[in-house]
């Protein structure tokens, strides 16, 4: 083949290359460039802590984008971190639909105060045609566990010895566990609620400082205490204290209340009354025994101690004793009774009427404060004589019988009272009588009296009937109502009466009714939220307030746990908690299993009959599978390949084409005589000069398109 065909052959496929070239270069040039940033956009840091986060930067336009530039900057003013970007943000060009990734290095280091910041990414381009491009994507830091907020729980709390007596020291120890979800820093653990009059410290000092506790980790505590001498038996709250910090520098203060028995037995009293009443029924003449009896029942938790039982007639000059009138009893264990009994007698000062005797029940709890009630019995008592001596037989009006609906009671309710009213004379009738209602409640204090506990409903205090025949009987229905914060017990009421005989002589009389009241028991919790979905083994913290707004004592109040959960405080013990107090409960527990868990809060007492009263609070967990981290470090795509580079790979293969079509054209030649040999071997020379030039040009192609990146 002559060097002038092969040059030939050599430009029309340079030709042909450049040609194809430009056009699919025209074409890949045609449209704008796009940059953004794809993929999420907020990411978990830790305080304190370095991270790198991985960001894919695309570009989603039709032309390539040029010299690319991105920086990360704060979306406002001074913020607690350090953030660069890996390579300083210089990332070359990335052609369409290509992209590339970039790290940025986030560092916190300096005071939180806030659960999520904006960082603002900046970024400029250039396309094929010389245009600049910017633009702006903004990506969020979420601080790692700021919204948990660092709690606690007490443990193994334990007072030595266990129980308190008047006068007498005891060492109150525990541990104070982090159960939340945050190290505690700056622990300040201090007793509240003391005084020199109840519970206060020995010595030492009433406050504790531990410079941190972290989450699951515990530090131990105790204080000296004593119990002063004059303290009534019973249980008395201490308040512990805790102030502290969590790791972004917010402050908590928080208060839970341990109750520490003195004089008793899991910090409650002894309670007696008297049951099973039993007054003698009839008329009694002078002289002539008749007998009153109950049962003294304790119904308190501990031992009611140095029992005094004294029955009093009130007109002692009427009535007197006929066996001791004075009792006493060493112990009386809880749940326990005792049978007394009294005999008396009319006297012959006494008249025909009723007459009342008293009962007061002194006792202790095993302190030195005494706790006193009364109640009372009535006897009617018959004397003839006197009254015809006297001149002054008269009549007289008694309660013959009586029914309280409901037997027992409610505080703050509303009840109907029916009574039988009996004139007890045999010859003279009454008439004009007035009958009311007094109750004055009896106290410890013989000088504090209480106001009435019972109040007549639409209808006044004051009753009136016309007349009585002798051993006549007139029936009376009354609806009464009882005052919210009467206390739970049993009440005398008193119906008075002022009546005439005959002649129109005035006379009074009383009578005296035994009501039992219960009070209800009313306890409020402060509602409560869990997440709306929890990982398996993600821990869940349930916080709230309760308070007795009722008007009595709960005891052996108890918060439990149930469900499907691993929590470390499943059954906590409260004690006794007066009314108007209130506590806080704090706990975390942790769901075993997947799917719907139902979990219950359950806080139960006992009110002063002994019935015990639970408060349910029902919660459903939607537990999932634990998430698995996505690797944010992942390879990146091979871009598309440049049409640029499409065009140098046609453009090379016409040229190794039409280098083959001369070789096999070569091949197929016949042989020649010995000049035109001789004439061919000089030809080839020149032609092997122009294929080592050809080479060389094709070494050059090759090196350039690989140097632009395309793929061999």
């Amino acid at each position: 083949m002559s060097k002038k065909w092969l040059r030939r052959l050599f430009a029309v496929g340079m030709a042909l290359s450049l040609l194809v070239g430009q056009c699919v270069t025209g074409f890949a040039d045609e449209g704008d460039p796009s940059i953004v940033v794809s993929g999420d956009n907020v990411f978990e840091v830790e305080a304190g802590k370095s991270r790198k986060i991985s960001l894919q930067i695309k570009n989603k336009g039709a032309g390539t984008a040029e010299n690319v530039h991105i920086q990360a900057k704060s979306a406002a003013g001074i913020m607690p971190y350090r953030i660069s970007v890996q390579g300083g943000g210089d990332l070359g060009d990335i052609g369409s639909n290509g992209y590339k990734n970039v790290v940025l290095n986030v560092t916190l280091n300096g005071k939180i105060e806030e659960p999520n910041y904006a960082v603002a990414l900046d970024y400029t381009y250039q396309g094929s045609g010389g245009s600049t491009y910017s633009g702006s994507n903004t990506i969020y830091l979420k601080i790692k566990g700021y919204n948990l907020e660092p709690g606690f729980s007490l443990d193994s709390m334990k007072l030595s010895p266990e129980n308190l007596s008047p006068g007498s020291s005891a060492n109150l120890s525990g541990k104070v566990v982090n159960s939340g979800g945050q190290d505690m820093y700056q622990v300040e653990l201090s007793l509240d609620n003391l005084t020199t009059e109840g519970i206060s410290l020995t010595g030492g000092f009433s406050s504790k400082m531990i410079s941190k506790i972290p989450v699951g980790g515990s530090t131990a505590f105790s204080f000296p205490l004593v119990a002063s001498a004059d303290m009534a038996a019973g249980n008395y709250p201490v308040a512990i204290k805790l102030k502290y910090q969590d790791e972004f520098g917010k402050e908590y203060e928080k208060t839970q209340q341990y109750y520490i028995n003195v004089g008793g037995v899991a910090g409650r009293k002894a309670d007696l009354e008297i049951r099973n009443m039993r007054e003698p029924s009839g008329v009694y003449g002078v002289n002539q025994n008749f007998t009153v009896s109950f049962d003294l029942y304790n119904k308190g938790a501990v031992a009611a101690k140095q029992i005094v039982i004294t029955a009093e007639p009130v007109d002692s000059s009427a009535v007197v004793p006929k066996s001791a009138s004075m009792k006493t009893i060493n112990e009386l264990a809880p749940g326990a009774s005792t049978h007394q009994s009294f005999t008396f007698a009319g006297t012959a000062a006494s008249t025909s009427q009723n007459y009342a005797i008293q009962f007061t029940v002194e006792y202790t709890s095993g302190g030195t404060a005494t706790t006193t009630f009364k109640q009372f019995a009535g006897v009617n008592v018959s004397n003839p004589d006197k009254d015809e001596n006297e001149n002054t037989s008269k009549p007289k009006i008694i309660v013959s019988n009586y029914v309280c609906d409901p037997l027992i009671v409610m505080a703050g309710e509303e009840f109907d009272l029916k009574l039988t009213l009996m004139n007890t004379h045999k010859d003279k009738a009454v008439k004009n009588i007035k009958m009311f209602l007094t109750l004055a409640e009896e106290t410890s204090s013989e000088t504090e009296k209480s106001g009435n506990i019972f109040t007549p409903v639409n209808s006044s205090n004051t009753f009136y009937f016309d007349s009585i025949r002798p051993k006549g009987t007139v029936d009376k229905s009354l609806r009464l109502y009882v005052v919210p914060d009467a206390q739970p017990k049993t009440y005398t009421l008193t119906v008075n009466f002022e009546y005439e005989d005959s002649k129109g002589t005035e006379y009074t009389a009383t009578e005296l009714l035994g009501i039992n009241v219960k009070q209800m028991t009313e306890l409020q919790i402060d509602e409560f939220s869990v997440p709306e979905t929890v990982e398996q083994g993600m821990p869940v913290t349930v916080a709230f307030s309760y308070y007795n707004t009722g008007k009595v004592t709960l005891s052996n109040l108890m918060i439990k746990v149930e469900g499907d959960v691993d929590c470390p405080n499943k059954n906590t013990y409260i004690g006794n908690m007066e009314s108007g107090y209130s506590d806080y409960f704090e706990t975390t527990f942790t769901p075993n299993s997947v799917g719907q868990v139902p979990v219950s809060i359950v806080i139960s007492y006992e009110d002063p009959s002994g019935e015990t009263i639970e408060e349910r609070r029902d919660l459903v967990l939607n537990v999932t599978e634990p998430m698995m981290p996505e690797d944010m470090e992942g390879m990146e795509e091979n871009p598309p390949m440049e049409m640029k580079n499409v065009a140098a790979a046609i453009g090379l293969v016409i040229l190794l084409a039409g280098a083959l079509a001369v070789f096999v054209k070569k091949q197929k030649e016949p042989p020649k005589s010995t000049a035109e040999s001789v004439s061919d071997v000089e030809e080839l020379e020149e032609e092997d000069d122009l294929n080592d030039d050809f080479e060389e040009e094709i070494t050059e192609i090759i090196q350039e398109d690989d140097k632009e990146g395309m793929p061999l």
